[in-house]
């Protein structure tokens, strides 16, 4: 987590009043430290004496992006779904919603978790040889998805109709950040409609996905617990969007740090085999997965590299490899 201090909140903030009387109502005249833990606004809170920590999340009351404000806002009751699922206890949870205050731009105010993220661990594989500590937080990841998923099936037909919409609102983005030409974008797109009108995509059920599926989303405990944030992006789609998410984010992590296109092969197929195994039958589960991966794989792939804090040239070859992945998972039956 990069974090920067910037701080005591001051007694005059409104926010000082609403985590005085929601938050701590038993600590006298609590000082509250501020750190900027995010560039989007959000911040974590530490009082002095308590030492408790919580996150606070803002909107702008300005921000004129209806989508994203609505988004942002949706959150706290986001969290609230999935506790009620029972993700609320250990050993795998979502942070504890506290409060939010919507008149000063406040979406949210959570727990703060202690932990580790997942790319704490992609890092310590990469640079340390550590791989196992990696293969171990793959396990329980994958563990903690299949409880979200099979705890939240809907039995209604996945909505292939907003996948296309957001394929295509990251695919214009790309040709607008010229990261792909236009004849890119036109065979990106005629790639997904063949996709989308295949009836592997057509077959599944939706459940309740995580939809930001990122390495730094995920937290691992001291205590073995598996911690689930920022679930804005939560949504109804097939189960293989997070898992796609994945895999999408392991294979750009690999080659971004080490510049081999293979070397996050094995712990994509170790992913893939920890979810399946799950499931009554793991072989059926496992062949199920892998034809619809490469769709939601791809489309991860497209969405980072939209990221312009990445290198230039970089960009462009994560979303050739994209379009390379979509072309491959057509020829899989």
């Amino acid at each position: 987590m990069n974090k920067s201090y910037l701080g005591t909140l001051d007694y005059s903030d409104p926010l000082y009043e609403i985590l005085l009387t929601k938050v701590f109502p038993d600590v006298r005249e609590p000082v509250f430290h501020v750190d900027r833990i995010s560039q989007r606004r959000v911040f974590k809170y530490t009082e002095e004496k308590s030492r408790i920590a919580i996150v606070g999340k803002f909107f702008r009351l300005d921000d004129v992006k209806q989508e994203r404000v609505l988004r942002i806002k949706g959150e706290y009751d986001n969290l609230h779904t999935i506790r009620r699922y029972g993700f609320d206890a250990h050993p795998n949870f979502v942070v504890r919603p506290i409060g939010r205050e919507e008149s000063i731009g406040l979406a949210l105010v959570e727990e703060f978790i202690q932990g580790k993220d997942l790319d704490h661990y992609l890092k310590r594989a990469i640079y340390r040889g550590d791989k196992d500590s990696l293969r171990k937080r793959l396990s329980m990841l994958a563990s903690f998805l299949y409880a979200l998923h099979s705890k939240t099936k809907s039995g209604n037909d996945v909505n292939l109709h907003a996948a296309y919409g957001y394929f295509l609102k990251i695919v214009q983005k790309l040709r607008r950040q010229d990261v792909i030409s236009g004849p890119e974008m036109n065979q990106c797109l005629k790639l997904a409609e063949k996709w989308l009108n295949r009836p592997v995509l057509r077959k599944p059920k939706d459940v309740i996905v995580h939809g930001d599926a990122t390495p730094t989303n995920f937290l691992f405990t001291a205590g073995g617990d598996v911690v689930a944030i920022d679930l804005e992006r939560m949504k109804n789609a097939d189960a293989v969007l997070d898992i796609g998410m994945i895999c999408g984010e392991l294979k750009h992590v690999f080659l971004w740090r080490t510049g081999n296109p293979h070397e996050a092969e094995p712990f994509i197929r170790y992913f893939f085999k920890s979810y399946a195994s799950h499931f009554p039958n793991p072989k059926k589960a496992f062949m199920e997965i892998t034809v619809r991966n490469p769709f939601y794989m791809a489309l991860t792939e497209l969405r980072i590299a939209r990221n312009n804090y990445l290198d230039w040239d970089y960009r462009k070859m994560l979303a050739h490899e994209a379009m390379e992945c979509l072309k491959w998972g057509l020829k899989v039956r």
